[in-house]
């Protein structure tokens, strides 16, 4: 709607003798009508503020809605639309400072039918123009209508005109009769936004509430799995180190039988030099002296292999301790013992040598965690390395790995500074790193890089609630696209819920 397509002001004058009244032209009735008839929301506001302002020929018009109480009372108001000078302003909130006051600043004129024109004088209009006052000139007067709820009767909008010059009386009337004909429309507009705005935050909140579900759903999902792993390998690991211990034990008393044996047969050569021939032809088919002479290192590899089992037993049953309560905990024990069941990931293979681990710890007090939980973080965290170290190799020659080799790098150090005692550890890999794009998403839930089939999304989420939430400490990260990763986790050290065991 252009300019000359708002009606020009018009006034029919009744005299009875005893009352003198203004009413509106037909033509400025229709034209209102029209001008709002086919827009809702904010565009309905647009249309309402440019329809005043340009018909009534006025400085400009506000609708706001009020958004602040004062017991009883609005107290403070934002504009729904501001129209002023020709154009929309940008949106203010103000506070409704007329409405109390001693003396009042605001002169109500009170209908029957409960509706309040009223009019603030050119003291208060500063706080609604504040802000705005390009090509803007000092108000003058300024005149609007309270609009009230139908139900309750509180009033939750209002619509007013300003002017830098004083509205004549006709002018008054016909401003109070336009603002009087918009009132209801806008009252139910604006309830009705209002009530598209609880409705799409209601919307919004359920959605939050099952995508929160569904995230715990699956992190319940994903710990029971870990839990139930952690059981079964801590079973495993105990039915396998009775054989082993068994094997140990007997291993002891075949290395002295063998010793024993030894002797009895280099006592017999040295009494019956020339044996029987039979047993000269025996002593031939068996190859007697390498027997003897192959025997103790022998010994010597199977128990090498057994303390090998043992240790990795031993790493087992330490990396899938149930946690209970939290306990005091080495957590260089936890990093050894998760670098044990890695290990078959990090030996070299026919693609590239071996992924060297360099373990750079410092002297640490214990710290109280809970120790299965803190090992599975250091699972995750390591697993990631790897497989960004992997992820590196790609179009890499395994002589162009040995010149550049795959390093994973642990080192942890007591910290002590304004911010508490705390224990660090850090775990950095010289893999593909992370790039911009996924890092303020690399903590989030269901997130993940890798293709379908080898990531969750869950390892690094799960992580970082372990860390934070159950241990009171951070996990943060630092890394520089193809240049490699290092994760932060920092404990704290004092813990007054702490079981000793």
């Amino acid at each position: 709607m252009s300019d000359r397509d708002v009606a020009p002001l018009d006034s029919i004058r009744l005299d009875d003798g005893s009352l003198t009244c203004t009413v509106l032209s037909p033509s400025i009735l229709t034209d209102s009508l029209v001008a709002t008839a086919s827009v809702t929301g904010q565009a309905y506001y647009k249309e309402l503020t440019r329809y005043l302002t340009r018909s009534l020929e006025i400085g400009g018009a506000i609708v706001g809605e009020v958004v602040q109480w004062d017991e009883t009372q609005p107290k403070r108001v934002r504009s729904l639309c501001f129209y002023k000078n020709s154009e929309i302003c940008e949106a203010i909130e103000y506070d409704v400072l007329c409405l109390r006051g001693n003396p009042p600043q605001l002169s109500y004129t009170v209908s029957q039918d409960d509706e309040s024109i009223y009019c603030i004088p050119n003291a208060a209009i500063a706080s609604y123009t504040q802000g705005n006052e390009r090509n803007a000139r000092t108000p003058d007067c300024y005149l609007g209508l309270a609009l009230r709820d139908p139900k309750t009767h509180r009033f939750v909008s209002h619509i007013c005109i300003f002017d830098d010059r004083p509205l004549t009386p006709t002018k008054r009337q016909h401003a109070e009769t336009l603002i009087r004909l918009f009132a209801a429309r806008t009252t139910a507009e604006l309830k009705r936004q209002q009530a598209e705005t609880r409705e799409r935050e209601k919307i919004r909140q359920l959605e939050q509430t099952l995508d929160a579900l569904q995230r715990t759903q699956s992190q319940l999902v994903q710990t029971e799995k870990i839990s139930s792993l952690g059981q079964l390998v801590a079973g495993v690991a105990h039915e396998i180190n009775n054989p082993l211990g068994c094997l140990s034990g007997n291993l002891k008393h075949i290395e002295e039988y063998i010793c024993d044996l030894s002797e009895h047969l280099e006592l017999y050569r040295q009494h019956v030099p020339q044996p029987a021939p039979d047993i000269e032809e025996h002593a031939d088919d068996i190859d007697l002296e390498f027997i003897v002479e192959d025997l103790p290192p022998m010994l010597g590899s199977m128990k090498v292999s057994l303390e090998r089992i043992q240790e990795i037993v031993t790493s087992l049953r330490q990396f899938s301790r149930l946690d209970a309560d939290k306990t005091l905990f080495d957590v260089r024990e936890g990093l050894d013992s998760t670098l044990v069941v890695l290990k078959h990931r990090l030996k070299a293979n026919e693609t590239r040598p071996e992924i060297k681990v360099v373990r750079e710890y410092s002297d640490l007090p214990p710290v109280p965690c809970r120790p299965g939980q803190l090992n599975q973080v250091f699972m995750n965290l390591l697993s990631n390395a790897i497989d960004a170290i992997e992820e590196s190799n790609q179009g890499r020659s395994f002589r162009d790995i040995q010149d550049d080799p795959n390093l994973i790098c642990i080192r942890t150090e007591h910290i002590t500074d304004e911010r508490g005692d705390r224990v660090a550890i850090c775990i950095a890999d010289n893999g593909c790193g992370i790039s911009e794009a996924v890092k303020p998403h690399l903590f989030e839930t269901f997130f993940t890089t890798k293709p379908t089939g080898k990531g969750t999304g869950l390892g690094l989420s799960l992580s970082y609630k372990v860390i934070t939430e159950n241990h009171g400490g951070t996990l943060s990260f630092e890394s520089t696209s193809d240049r490699g990763t290092e994760f932060i986790i920092e404990l704290p050290i004092e813990d007054d819920g702490v079981i000793m065991r």
